[in-house]
């Protein structure tokens, strides 16, 4: 663990905020030659990429806040709570209600924007995760595999062996991102690679949750994280589908 990357003076830099500004940069330099290559305009680059800053973040801590605090907890002392603590899935819903209002007010193809940013999405969520394994946050259950870590200065603490879940989330997450960025080029409708992301994004996340220590839901055995998960892969199966019988629908009446 290293919650602390470096110290300048007085002020401490997080190995957390590091990461996320890695996130940041990492998306921004593979975002120039995806937009020109999909004719999109470099201007809208910058608008579409802060939106998911902005909402990332905000929809990552409120999501977070929800999952984790009543009102009464949160109220009594709120500074707890904005101080640590982000969710993935939060952040995605956060960044996807920006990006629409951007893509609105500049009239782009919805669908379109979203293949482009997918990727770039999927590969800041796996360098974020490794932010949260350097802080000790998100880890797993209890285990007594050979590689389960113990976070004594975690958040919340623990000196039990517990399932490096960070760590499976970054393989698994990079898998999806490397998968993603060799088909991207392949000719597809609009929205298919977006599907897809979601469809993968959602499963990946529904699966590590049985393993990780989690905000269950009002469904048992089910965690709030996995309700969510189950709506963006629902999303993703819909949005394929539709494609799918859409391109098919030319073809018969041509026949």
């Amino acid at each position: 663990m290293h919650p602390v990357l470096f110290e300048i003076g007085s002020v401490s830099v997080s190995s957390y905020s590091a990461t996320l500004l890695a996130a940041f940069i990492v998306s921004y330099i593979l975002s120039g030659p995806e937009f020109k290559r999909t004719g999109l305009r470099d201007e809208l680059r910058d608008y579409v990429l802060m939106a998911c800053v902005l909402g990332g973040l905000m929809g990552a801590k409120l999501v977070f806040i929800m999952e984790n605090a009543t009102m009464s907890e949160f109220l009594s002392n709120p500074m707890r709570y904005f101080a640590s603590g982000l969710t993935m899935l939060g952040g995605f819903i956060g960044a996807m209600v920006l990006i629409t209002a951007v893509l609105w007010i500049t009239k782009q193809n919805f669908l379109h924007v979203c293949d482009v940013v997918s990727p770039l999405f999927i590969v800041s969520s796996a360098i974020g995760r490794l932010g949260c394994l350097l802080v000790g946050d998100d880890y797993g259950v209890r285990s007594s595999l050979p590689w389960a870590m113990s976070f004594p200065q975690g958040s919340p603490p623990t000196t039990l062996r517990v399932h490096p879940t960070q760590i499976y989330e970054i393989i698994m997450l990079l898998a999806v991102f490397a998968y993603l960025w060799a088909v991207r080029k392949r000719p597809a409708p609009n929205g298919q690679l977006f599907g897809l992301a979601l469809v993968l994004m959602g499963l990946e996340r529904f699966l590590v949750e049985f393993i990780r220590t989690t905000t269950p839901s009002f469904v048992p055995g089910i965690s709030v994280a996995q309700l969510m998960s189950l709506g963006c892969l629902s999303v993703g199966v819909i949005l394929i589908a539709g494609l799918r019988l859409r391109s098919r629908a030319p073809q018969e009446q041509g026949t």
